[in-house]
C-alpha cells in the first residue's frame, strides 16, 4: 500500500513537470561564417509548432521573434498537425504574427504533404488553408526556390517536399541520389539555404550544395539522454544519428531543430522546445 502510494506521488509529480514543461521553449543560437556573404545575415528558424501556443495568443512566441530582428523567419514544415484540421486556424494564426516581422519562406513537413499529396477527407479544409497562408504572403518553397537580396548578396532558398514514402515507420527509406537536382536544378553559386524536413538524409542536402540546410520533423527525440541524444525517431529508428542540433560537412551546415510543438505522444523530457536563432556572417 505505501508503495503505491509513493508510485502515484512520482506519477503525480511527472504529470505536473510535463504539463509545465511542454509550455516553455528556449532559444538556441548559432553563429556560422561564410565567405558567399558580405554583411551578417540574422535567420530564426521555426520547425513543428505543430499548432501549438505558447501564452496569449502565442505572443511570448512573437516577442521572442521579434526580439532577435531577424532578416528572415525559415519554416521546415509541420506547421500543423495534418489529420485535425482545427489545427489549420490556430496555425493560419501563427503566421499572421510572424508575417509582419520579416519575410516568412516555409516549406511543407509531412504533416502537410499528406493531407496535399493524398485525398483525405481533410484535404479540401487543408487546401483552403493553404491558400489563405499564401495571401498573407508566406512564400510556400515545395520543390520550389527563390533568391533574395540582403544588402549586396544574393541568398537563394530553396525548399524540398520529398516522397511520403521517406517518412515510413520502422524503416529508413532512402532518399535517390538524383533527387534534390531533378527537383530543384542545380544549386546556384550564391549562398544557399535548403528548407528540408526530415534531417535522416542531411549528408545529401549537403552534398546537393546546401550551404545551410534547416530541418525539423524529430522533434529531438520524445526522450532525450543526456550526453547521448535522441533516444527514439518518429520513424521508430532507435538513436537517430540526425536528431537535433548543428552537423558540418566541411564547408556546409545543418541545423535541426527540436521543434516547438507536439502531436499524438505529448512528451518532452530533457528535450525543452526550442526556437533558432542563426547568424551567418562573412568568413574570417
Amino acid at each position: 500500500m505505501k508503495l503505491m502510494i509513493i508510485i502515484l506521488c512520482l506519477l503525480l509529480c511527472y504529470l505536473i513537470w510535463q504539463y509545465q514543461e511542454l509550455k516553455k521553449f528556449e532559444v538556441t543560437e548559432y553563429e556560422l561564417h561564410s565567405k558567399k556573404v558580405t554583411e551578417e545575415l540574422r535567420i530564426v528558424m521555426i520547425s513543428d509548432l505543430h499548432a501549438h501556443v505558447y501564452g496569449k495568443d502565442n505572443e511570448p512566441l512573437f516577442s521572442a521573434v521579434r526580439e532577435k530582428k531577424p532578416d528572415l523567419i525559415l519554416i521546415p514544415g509541420d506547421m500543423i498537425v495534418g489529420k485535425k484540421p482545427a489545427s489549420y486556424e490556430t496555425a493560419y494564426r501563427a503566421f499572421e504574427g510572424l508575417v509582419p516581422v520579416a519575410p516568412v519562406y516555409f516549406s511543407n513537413g509531412n504533416h502537410e504533404s499528406k493531407p496535399a499529396r493524398k485525398n483525405l477527407p481533410y484535404s479540401p479544409d487543408f487546401f483552403a488553408y493553404e491558400k489563405k497562408v499564401k495571401k498573407l504572403g508566406v512564400h510556400i518553397l515545395n520543390n520550389a526556390s527563390e533568391t533574395v537580396r540582403h544588402g549586396a548578396d544574393e541568398i537563394n532558398i530553396y525548399g524540398a517536399e520529398i516522397d511520403m514514402a521517406c517518412y515510413a515507420k520502422g524503416k529508413k527509406v532512402p532518399l535517390a541520389d538524383s533527387f534534390l537536382e531533378e527537383h530543384l536544378g542545380k544549386a546556384g553559386d550564391s549562398y544557399n539555404i535548403l528548407l528540408a524536413h526530415n534531417p535522416a538524409h542531411s549528408p545529401k542536402y549537403a552534398a546537393w550544395g546546401a550551404d545551410l540546410s534547416l530541418c525539423g520533423h524529430n522533434h529531438g527525440g520524445l526522450v532525450r539522454i543526456p550526453g547521448i541524444g535522441s533516444l527514439i525517431s518518429p520513424q521508430f529508428v532507435l538513436f537517430p544519428k540526425y536528431d537535433a542540433g548543428r552537423f558540418s560537412f566541411g564547408q556546409r551546415e545543418v541545423i535541426i531543430g527540436r521543434g516547438l510543438g507536439t502531436h499524438t505522444f505529448h512528451i518532452r523530457i530533457f528535450n525543452r522546445a526550442e526556437l533558432v536563432f542563426i547568424r551567418v556572417l562573412p568568413e574570417k
